[in-house]
């Protein structure tokens, strides 16, 4: 547009250059007097516009020429940047379940499906590394495959009824992480509190680290407060 608007402009120089000399002033007045005179181009005023059009067209296909390489650039941009949003796009997808990441889910989920909400206790050692370690907090930690599915076979034997239902779930790299909602009937000793046949439910979020395609560790966290209540064990001061 810059270019555009200086075609428009003729520069002092080039106007002094085309300004008509004094003896073509006298002759055109002489035309006159003499009645000769016909009304025509001024061969000063056409070298004017036509030089002033040149200008203009030159400046045009300028700025046409800009426009064009504006968007060469801009369709650039755009494809780059949707290079990386598909880039972007794939790697969700693989942090939410491709390859590895895919398979580490599938092996909680059935572990939870098959040892917890089955009810079989005694399978929990078929998902363990041999040296697989189980962290609960306050609890105590707990480590080899054997001391591990012990643990976990009496969590089910307390409660056979229990269900582990997944409220949400992710992996990335070789850790899986689950969200659940804990429900079922305490029938026998859980947490050395002896049975009470109460409904109990609380929530958990469990951390597992997997290798091998078993679980060699997990973190759980589980709403013990809410189990001493079920229980008729202990009453937080927060609950009503």
């Amino acid at each position: 547009m810059l270019a555009l608007s200086e075609a428009l402009c003729l520069d002092l120089h080039e106007i002094r250059q085309l300004t008509p000399t004094a003896d073509h002033k006298n002759q055109v007045t002489a035309a006159h007097r003499d009645g000769h005179y016909r009304r025509r181009p001024d061969p000063y005023t056409k070298e004017i516009v036509m030089r002033k059009w040149q200008r203009v067209a030159l400046a045009a296909a300028l700025t046409a020429a800009t426009a064009v390489g504006l968007a060469g650039v801009g369709a650039a941009a755009n494809a780059k940047s949707a290079t990386t949003r598909s880039a972007d796009q794939r790697a969700a997808v693989s942090f939410h379940g491709r390859g590895p990441v895919e398979g580490n889910i599938r092996v909680v989920e059935r572990f939870l499906q098959d040892v917890l909400n089955e009810h079989h206790g005694d399978h929990a050692a078929n998902y363990l590394t041999e040296d697989a370690q189980f962290h609960a907090g306050t609890v105590g930690n707990f480590t080899g495959r054997t001391v591990v599915a012990a643990v976990l076979a009496s969590v089910v034997a307390a409660v056979p009824d229990l269900h582990a239902d997944v409220q949400d779930i992710f992996g990335h790299g070789d850790e899986v992480v689950v969200r659940l909602v804990v429900t079922g009937t305490q029938e026998g000793t859980l947490l050395d509190i002896p049975a009470t046949g109460r409904h109990l439910q609380w929530d958990a979020i469990d951390l597992y680290q997997l290798k091998g395609g078993k679980i060699s560790q997990e973190w759980a966290s589980e709403d013990l407060t809410a189990i001493l209540y079920d229980t008729g064990t202990f009453k937080a001061p927060w609950i009503p």
